[in-house]
């Protein structure tokens, strides 16, 4: 099986989870480039590493797929609940649009342990998100999608210097 160009100088990781990794962003991409790679970490804690990657290689796209690799374990609900509080630094929500948020938080996410794997697609007007190589949501709600990647990729993110790692605009 061939898989599209995907900057292997950047991800040599031959593994089989990156194996199945490939296999999804080839299901979506006639090729895929890194974009930019960064590591998040919160006070001494090392969270996950991040990765990009679009067609071209270049942000902003509306086909990109970002990557998130765990470095430690997190209960679903503590992660539903980080995620609403990130979204909430973006928008005001009303007690019904938060429980539609959550819903689609619950949907996407599982108790995660060290090494799992969360890739989020944005192919235009929709998302797909898989976890642990399973698909676990599709939505074309265009807001939470705008939202939910804005976590990670607006200008004014809460991490300035990982954002811009994840970006390509910095190295390091």
């Amino acid at each position: 099986m061939c898989f599209p160009q995907f900057a292997t100088s950047n991800i040599n990781e031959k593994t089989e989870d990156n194996q199945k990794t490939q296999k999804i962003l080839s299901n979506y991409f006639s090729k895929y480039l890194l974009v930019g790679k960064a590591n998040f970490q919160f006070l001494f804690w090392n969270m996950y590493d991040a990765k990009l990657v679009s067609e071209n290689g270049k942000y902003p796209s509306n086909k990109f797929a970002l990557i998130l690799k765990y470095n430690r374990e997190f209960k679903k609900d503590s992660v539903v609940d980080e995620t609403i509080n990130q979204l909430k630094k973006q928008k005001t929500f009303n007690t019904d649009e938060i429980g539609k948020v959550k819903l689609l938080l619950n949907k996407a996410f599982r108790d995660i342990k060290k090494n799992n794997t969360f890739i989020g697609i944005r192919n235009d007007n929709e998302a797909i998100f898989y976890f642990e190589n399973e698909k676990v949501l599709e939505t074309k709600n265009i807001e939470f999608i705008k939202l939910f990647f804005d976590i990670w990729l607006r200008k004014d993110s809460q991490n300035p210097k990982f954002t811009n790692k994840l970006l390509g605009l910095s190295k390091g």
